[in-house]
Parts: structure tokens; C-alpha cells; sequence
């Protein structure tokens, strides 16, 4: 789909006042990028400009106090678990602080989450109602289940079946 349909699609999405708001753009990292640049220049239901993308990578990681953090990198190799679990929840804390901020957010960066195999069920839970997130997954579509990150790791990381329901996910044109 072109950039302007896939507006225009969540356009008409996010203007339903209840139900589940959790929305998937797939592209290539050049094609979300440029997608970026289109979002930004369009409005909301509500007339106003869509946000800039928020990088839940660097989020996470400036959610986590430096002390910790070295010492998480030092012991990962050994022990990763722990660094999992603070990456958790790390993502858990900035996800919610974000969205107790902002009532529409668009997200990127999420390599982060699956390198460490972070449940993403909190997107789904948190995206309802008055509460809407729009995520930015460089990846595509293949056979039934959808491919993330070509290219980046050996073995391709899919995106749990029905995360994001099928009407809310689009694939941008190259």
C-alpha cells in the first residue's frame, strides 16, 4: 500500500472511540522512514499532528540506571537472565510512563524486545480505548506469518500469530 492509503486507514481506525488500538506498519527501513516523514505531515481524527517516533530501544536502555547497566553487561554472558529481567522491566515502566503522557503513540525500535524474547502482550493490553499505539516493524509478510528484522539476524524473528489483528497491520510499497 502507498503511504497516503495506509494513513487514511488508520485515520479511519483511530476514530473509533473503543476497542483495541494496536496497529502495525510493515516496511523495509528505508520505506518506514519515509512513511515517518508522510505520518508527520498528516493530522489525527482529532486534527492534530501525528507524534514522532519514539524508539522503545533507547528508551528501555535510559530506563535502566547506569550503574546497573555496566554491571548487567558485564554479567550477561555468564548469567543473561537478569538482563532480560531488567530489560522487561524497563520496557514495562517506559511503555506505561509514555502512555500515561500521550494517548497516541508510534513506535520503533524494537530489535531490543526480541533480543532478549520480551513478552509483547503489554502492547496488546495497554492498547485499548483511549489509548492507541502504532508500531513501525521493518520486516514484511510471508506465507501467513510476518517476518521482522531481514536480514539483521541469521534466524528471522516472526511476530506471534494475531498480536496484531489483521486489518490493523499494512505493508508499505517499496
Amino acid at each position: 500500500m502507498t503511504d497516503t492509503q495506509i494513513i487514511e486507514e488508520l485515520q479511519k481506525r483511530l476514530s473509533i472511540p473503543s476497542g483495541r488500538h494496536l496497529y502495525g506498519i510493515l516496511g523495509s527501513y528505508l520505506a518506514l522512514e519515509r512513511f515517518v516523514h508522510s505520518l508527520q505531515q498528516a493530522r489525527t481524527p482529532e486534527g492534530k499532528a501525528f507524534p514522532a517516533p519514539v524508539s522503545l530501544n533507547r528508551g528501555i536502555l535510559e530506563e535502566i540506571p547506569e550503574g546497573e547497566f555496566k554491571e548487567l553487561v558485564e554479567n550477561e554472558p555468564r548469567r543473561p537472565e537478569p538482563t532480560a529481567n531488567h530489560v522487561k522491566k524497563a520496557f514495562e515502566a517506559y511503555l506505561r510512563s509514555l502512555l500515561g503522557k500521550k494517548k497516541l503513540l508510534v513506535l520503533t525500535g524494537l530489535e531490543i524486545l526480541f533480543t532478549y524474547y520480551i513478552e509483547l502482550n503489554l502492547l496488546r493490553t495497554l492498547a485499548t480505548d483511549d489509548k492507541r499505539i502504532i508500531l513501525l516493524l521493518p520486516g514484511y509478510r510471508q506465507r501467513g506469518e510476518v517476518l521482522l528484522f531481514p536480514g539483521l539476524v541469521e534466524n528471522s524473528c516472526t511476530l506471534p500469530v494475531n498480536f496484531i489483528a489483521n486489518n490493523h497491520m499494512w505493508e508499505l510499497n517499496e
